[in-house]
């Protein structure tokens, strides 16, 4: 599942490039991006008995500094879902400035996406589909930050802009 995840999320950053030379695509490439967030966030999920939330931040990172050969492949598994959430934010910080005139800033799209995914956790905690991790709402914010970062070179603007 996560390979084909993967890859739609490239072919959505290669759909962000093409913005590029035409800004047109922004809307038609946010309803692929959000069908693919829905689906990784809630529609992949089997859901837990009682609510579960994991409120250590760098969980993943603190894990895979202290694997041994047994543990090293379930630590590989959190470190590619950390990637994957990272990976998931990225068009919307890329998408977010196109579509929307206030989000000018970096730290505004930063503050939408940490908003976005906060609201996502707390989604997964009521209905049990998944867990309330921290690190999730650490990694989506480095995502959209690193879209943002992205859209700016993309678009030749300075990050101040």
């Amino acid at each position: 599942m996560g390979y084909r995840i993967l890859v739609f999320l490239a072919a959505i950053v290669i759909g962000l490039l093409l913005i590029r030379w035409n800004r047109k695509w922004a809307r038609p490439l946010a309803v692929p991006w959000l069908a693919a967030l829905v689906y990784v966030a809630f529609l992949t999920r089997t859901p837990y008995a009682v609510p579960r939330a994991l409120l250590d931040p760098f969980h993943a990172l603190k894990l895979f500094l202290k694997a041994d050969n047994v543990t090293l492949l379930k630590c590989l598994r959190y470190l590619e879902g950390a990637g994957l959430n990272i990976l998931l934010f990225v068009p919307f910080g890329y998408l977010l400035p196109l579509l929307w005139r206030r989000a000018d800033r970096w730290w505004k799209v930063v503050l939408c996406g940490f908003v976005l995914s906060l609201g996502i956790e707390l989604i997964q905690l009521v209905t049990h589909l998944g867990m309330f991790d921290l690190d999730d709402l650490m990694n989506n914010s480095l995502g959209a930050f690193l879209g943002w970062g992205c859209f700016c070179l993309a678009l030749r603007r300075e990050p101040g802009d």
